[in-house]
């Protein structure tokens, strides 16, 4: 048993202070930079761009279902209420970012870079991370149904008061993971790694089934 302190995970916050926002372009297309805009209305069609950058920017009630934005780069930015289900943005990189009450089901991140990325409020079953990377990233009262973190190198990564079950950790890399107060019933993870991971008493006959323990109750 671990006697060193439990080490907060907090996110810096995007820096979105006396921003003026400029209204969004009608399209996004490849190599766009989008600094200091607002995009409010959802597309009418997916969006297919690579690289696109976005800075100092907020993402509200949009949908971007399905969209494929591979490289993109988002810098201190926040995503509201928005629906992004069945997006493919692998290798993409994201900075100081909030993202809240936002759809993200089957969301495709694979190879991403996560820096200070704060969800709170989000609905992502099925989420593909696997070999990304992720450093002060937090998930707050999160659906993560089978969040798919396979390869993944973890700094330090909270999933607090989420739905977990069945997480898969396999071959991730991890040096700090907090799952305190999440259900992580059929979690999969290498028992190498467990000293890296911090629970509550309440949740480690999960973890203990998870690794082939039988646990009876008397």
């Amino acid at each position: 048993m671990s006697t060193q302190p439990i080490k907060h995970i907090t996110p810096e916050p995007p820096d979105l202070d006396a921003v003026e926002f400029s209204d969004a372009p009608s399209t996004l297309h490849e190599n766009i930079a989008c600094e200091r805009i607002q995009i409010n209305t959802p597309f009418t069609q997916p969006i297919n761009a690579r690289s696109i950058a976005f800075d100092q920017s907020k993402l509200t009630n949009t949908a971007l279902l399905s969209s494929t934005l591979p490289a993109s780069r988002w810098t201190d930015c926040e995503i509201q209420t928005a629906d992004l289900s069945s997006a493919t943005w692998i290798d993409t990189r994201l900075i100081r970012v909030t993202i809240t009450n936002t759809k993200l089901t089957g969301f495709d991140a694979r190879g991403a870079d996560l820096r200070d990325v704060h969800f709170k409020d989000c609905k992502a079953p099925d989420m593909l991370l696997t070999e990304t990377k992720l450093t002060r990233v937090r998930f707050d009262h999160c659906q993560l149904t089978s969040l798919d973190l396979s390869g993944a190198t973890i700094h330090s990564l909270a999933i607090t008061n989420s739905d977990a079950r069945n997480l898969r950790l396999i071959d991730a890399k991890i040096d700090h993971l907090d799952l305190r107060d999440s259900l992580i019933e059929s979690i999969a993870v290498a028992p190498s790694q467990l000293k890296h991971i911090t629970i509550t008493p309440s949740q480690a006959p999960a973890l203990a089934r998870a690794l082939g323990v039988r646990v009876i109750d008397e």
